[in-house]
């Protein structure tokens, strides 16, 4: 009787960590987020990973900075709206899904993370790195001085013509992976840089190879035009 009774307190204490929790694989997730683009997705990986690879419409948030994490998800996520975690595999997800839950969110953790989405055939943006504000020219000099191309964009959240591009500069971080490093720029967030660079309208495009600038491009491009450069 004692046993059966452990037991049945052991079962109800496994679902009720269930609670709010549910996995879902890469191909379920990638069509609620097809109908819904403004789900939240979670990314707990790394900045760096982040950085290097996220699916489109996410935010990053590093479980590996508990304490920060857990001030910025109360902060940054509605409780209202179910919360969709990722990590590279599934380690890092799992755990932050707990937290998550326990919290009070609904969580779908996605199995398998960015390995299983891959593996899907699913698509990611790529090398798209938004630079923090108050970037300093010796910041910015280290930034372009790489062994691969760095296309960087200057641009602005209130810019027609630099959200015209977006789609442009997305393609070309994808397609160029491994041979143009694409550095984004916010000017608002920038500006003492961009006063020291001489640029006075957006968007703005500079090409740099082996650290040196090649190209400068004032106003709108296609990608054609941009394209052109890098072949």
């Amino acid at each position: 009787m004692i046993r059966l009774l452990s037991s049945l307190l052991l079962l109800i204490a496994s679902a009720c960590t269930a609670i709010g929790q549910t996995k879902i694989t890469a191909s379920e997730a990638a069509k609620i987020f097809e109908k819904n683009k403004k789900v939240q997705l979670l990314d707990v990986r790394t900045q760096k990973e982040y950085t290097d690879k996220h699916i489109a419409n996410s935010i990053n948030l590093d479980w590996n900075q508990k304490a920060e994490f857990e001030e910025s998800s109360s902060s940054k996520l509605n409780k209202k709206k179910p919360v969709y975690v990722y990590c590279l595999s599934g380690g890092r997800s799992a755990q932050a899904a707990k937290t998550l839950a326990e919290q009070g969110f609904t969580v779908y953790e996605i199995e398998g993370g960015i390995l299983k989405w891959e593996a899907a055939n699913l698509p990611l943006e790529r090398n798209l790195s938004q630079t923090p504000k108050g970037l300093t020219i010796k910041q910015f000099k280290a930034l372009t001085k790489d062994e691969q191309m760095v296309l960087v964009d200057f641009h602005a959240s209130w810019c027609g013509p630099c959200k015209e591009m977006e789609p442009f500069i997305k393609q070309v971080a994808k397609k160029y992976t491994g041979k143009v490093k694409v550095v984004k720029i916010d000017v608002d967030e920038n500006g003492t840089l961009t006063k020291q660079l001489g640029i006075t309208s957006i968007p703005v495009l500079y090409l740099y190879k082996g650290g040196k600038r090649t190209w400068k491009h004032t106003g709108f491009a296609d990608l054609e035009t941009i394209e052109k450069q890098l072949n």
